[in-house]
């Protein structure tokens, strides 16, 4: 069990205070006069690495927004369309009926955007913009909490620079809304070393539940957050805040529940759950995605939507049942696929796509547009230099995986809650799903915490035992 005498400030944002190893070891308090000159000093110290950060992730996705043309495609196509019959006041369709196949809440977030400017995947780029900003400041605050202020930084700097996740900025994905929401979560239950304040376990449980309303792969969180609540802390005190968390998501998510019951007559937070399985658990299943063949999105009515999440999601557990060792021989594979690199962010930036119809995600027809001479530099000098684009993504996930395992070991803060949900993520994506790139986005970031804290503890150790250069790198 943790250490519960080490204590953190119980604002999600701010720093820890010092923690406290005995009795009578406390630092004298402060002259009441210098108190408020050090709470300023550590405000201004958190504005700048905020601005820092934010500004760094802002000018690394700035060119892929202002050079390549925004195109529509895959899932963006149908987040694009059904975001704009919201705002138009249509209610959340697809081809001019009710639709449940993703999750409401990016199509919503979006609505709420056009609603002021207009359909327009610009708009949606510049919002990317904003949001990756955003989740760069909330990994800084996350280092910080685990290890100071340089952690932090370099966390925030880790995630600014990532080209793997830069090249994001150009797709309506709902990962750019998901990672933010989640790292929220994270900040909220980890605001200090005990159980959290109920306050802090409510807000949780609304960004919690807003974000498997962006993406429904994380409602199993709704139960695994207050179990590891429970676990981390004597049930005599965590019950109450595990039991708000719980109940708080599950009130963000009942009215959207109650929609799909009255309107697409189904339960599910979304139709696409038995696409997704059967994708990974069928005769031809490779680990990864294939194609759809007959079973393309049926989105062409409610009715069919329902009908087909309900049949393959069927086939797919029928499947595993019936073919347990295939079962287990397609999670290497899909393992590999799922933590590799694609350059699919890139290559899809090259491609018109024809036709506004969405049940064709991945169509083989393209426009006559030509690329300008921008975007060939841009995208082919991206292509041709594929092995960069490896090199950190590997380097970022082996190294990053040490330094989450290491810093759960020590037991520095945040590090706990980073594991588990990097670790559900892949084996609810390797045993229940396939594997594809774009899925461990959604955790990415929170590796670069113990990622930093790695590089920052090494850098310190590495000055130690070079004389003289310590006390310059102090």
């Amino acid at each position: 069990m943790p250490d519960r005498s080490a204590r953190q400030s119980s604002d999600a944002l701010s720093p820890g205070r010092p923690e406290s190893n005995g009795a009578n070891t406390s630092p004298p308090p402060r002259p009441a006069s210098r108190r408020p000159a050090s709470a300023l000093a550590t405000r201004r110290a958190w504005l700048i690495d905020l601005f820092a950060v934010m500004a760094l992730s802002v000018l690394v996705r700035l060119p892929w927004v202002l050079i390549v043309h925004p195109v529509p495609t895959g899932d963006t196509r149908f987040y694009y369309l059904s975001a704009r019959s919201m705002a138009e006041g249509h209610g959340y369709q697809i081809l001019g009926h009710p639709t449940a196949f993703f999750p409401v809440g990016w199509p919503a977030f979006l609505a709420g955007l056009f609603t002021f400017t207009g359909p327009s995947m610009l708009a949606i780029e510049i919002l990317n913009i904003v949001l990756w900003a955003g989740t760069t400041a909330l990994v800084y605050a996350l280092g910080r909490r685990l290890g100071g202020r340089a952690v932090g930084v370099v966390a925030g700097i880790l995630v600014a620079l990532a080209p793997t996740m830069a090249v994001f900025v150009m797709r309506a994905y709902s990962e750019a809304l998901f990672i933010p929401l989640l790292l929220a979560v994270c900040l909220l239950l980890t605001a200090r070393r005990e159980t959290p304040r109920l306050r802090n376990a409510a807000l949780a449980g609304v960004f919690l539940g807003a974000s498997i309303l962006v993406r429904s792969t994380a409602e199993a969180l709704i139960l695994i957050l207050p179990l590891w609540l429970l676990w981390r802390h004597p049930s005599r005190e965590s019950w109450r805040a595990a039991l708000v968390l719980g109940v708080t998501s599950c009130l963000v998510l009942a009215p959207w529940v109650v929609r799909n019951e009255l309107v697409m007559h189904t339960s599910s937070l979304s139709t696409n759950g038995g696409v997704t399985l059967w994708l990974g658990a069928n005769p031809k299943a490779t680990g990864g995605w294939i194609p759809y063949g007959k079973n393309e999105w049926a989105i062409g009515s409610a009715t069919a939507e329902v009908k087909q999440n309900s049949t393959l999601t069927r086939d797919a557990l029928s499947y595993y049942v019936d073919h347990p060792g295939r079962w287990l021989e397609l999670i290497p594979p899909k393992f590999t696929r799922l933590m590799g690199w694609t350059t699919y962010p890139v290559l899809s930036a090259e491609l018109q796509q024809t036709g506004p119809d969405p049940r064709v995600p991945h169509p083989a027809s393209t426009s006559t547009r030509k690329l300008t001479s921008a975007e060939r530099t841009l995208l082919g000098g991206t292509l041709k230099r594929t092995w960069a684009f490896e090199l950190w993504h590997y380097l970022y996930w082996v190294l990053g995986a040490v330094a989450l395992l290491l810093a759960t070991w020590r037991r520095r803060p945040t590090a706990e809650i980073a594991a588990l949900l990097i670790a559900f993520w892949i084996l609810f994506h390797v045993l229940l799903i396939h594997g594809e790139p774009r899925y461990m986005l959604s955790v990415t970031p929170l590796v670069a915490p113990a990622l930093a804290w790695l590089l920052v503890e090494g850098a310190r150790r590495t000055a130690a035992l070079v004389p003289g250069m310590s006390s310059r790198t102090r």
